[in-house]
């Protein structure tokens, strides 16, 4: 079955126009002003929600734990300060925003790309799926895309915060690029990435050095430890966030009936399912009224070099 991961668990919608997505975004955002939401859109549904290193790992074959991610990450980390990397005006950035710049240049971590705004989310949301070269016959097929169904993700979290709260710690980190602002910790340049991974939680990673793109896409990042095996697994696989069963039901007429009251509790997220159909429709409502386009949203050399008109025969 279509998105079966994300149907599996409970918590997604299937809307069947354009304006049911638009309706469903706004409903997220104004349902409990006590929710806050990061946003991710995958053009396949059948995806689950992972980090990069976490593919890698799992294509490399490796059994998925904290300790062989810890393990890989450190490599990754110590291979590029002796690269000379993770400099910036002379001083040594911390591990986050190492990973952070890292994460944008292809390197795999456990970082995950999350936007504050849905309708970059969307965006990718209603991206085409290549499709791989086929060979027929004695000649290839190059390489095509097709659109199929892609998905749309709220995020909750409840987690969230920016200074620690009595006895609840800091989850939200911002990246500092000199170790005199670094925090007062033995741990130096891996004092906050130490300080996120003692977390039962996810937490935020907002770079203090924004890339062009990271600016346009209005990024950040989540991070966790590797959930533990009871609870690992399913949709998010890469975070720690308890995926109660939920209704999808509930969630429908959350995001389409009358507002009667917010939000439930428990949700961890919201699956919008974005059909081919569906797709084709938003993509010129993205363009044209939120000037959301590759152009736009890859302002650099390596947006050009993949979405750039130069290629068109």
């Amino acid at each position: 079955m279509i998105g079966q991961v994300w149907k599996d668990a409970g918590w997604y919608y299937e809307p069947e126009h354009a304006y049911e997505v638009m309706t469903a975004i706004a409903r997220v955002g104004t349902h409990g002003s006590n929710h806050r939401f990061a946003w991710r859109g995958l053009a396949n549904c059948n995806y689950s929600l992972t980090s990069s290193l976490h593919r890698q790992l799992v294509d490399e074959g490796e059994s998925i734990s904290e300790t062989v991610l810890r393990a890989r990450e450190d490599k990754i980390l110590e291979e590029a300060r002796r690269w000379g990397l993770g400099v910036d005006g002379g001083h040594l950035v911390d591990d986050l925003q190492l990973l952070a710049d890292l994460q944008h240049f292809g390197i795999p971590t456990r970082l995950v790309d999350v936007t504050s705004n849905p309708m970059t989310a969307l965006w990718f949301a209603t991206a085409p799926v290549p499709r791989p070269a086929r060979v027929t016959g004695d000649s290839p097929r190059p390489p095509t895309k097709y659109s199929n169904t892609g998905l749309l993700i709220a995020i909750n979290m409840p987690w969230y915060r920016e200074d620690p709260d009595g006895a609840k710690p800091q989850t939200v980190f911002k990246t500092v690029g000199r170790p005199p602002v670094t925090w007062n910790d033995f741990d130096g340049l891996s004092a906050k990435r130490n300080a996120g991974l003692r977390l039962p939680t996810p937490f935020l990673v907002s770079s203090s050095m924004p890339n062009p793109r990271l600016r346009a896409q209005e990024g950040y990042f989540l991070a966790s430890a590797h959930p533990q095996p009871e609870t690992a697994g399913g949709p998010m696989a890469s975070l720690q966030i308890p995926v109660p069963d939920g209704d999808s039901k509930e969630v429908r007429s959350l995001l389409t009936g009358d507002k009667k009251r917010g939000l439930p509790p428990t949700l961890p997220f919201v699956a919008i399912f974005i059909t081919a159909r569906v797709k084709k429709q938003l993509r010129t409502y993205l363009r044209r009224t939120y000037s959301r386009t590759a152009k736009t949203l890859f302002p650099d050399y390596a947006g050009f070099r993949d979405f750039g008109a130069w290629k068109d025969r």
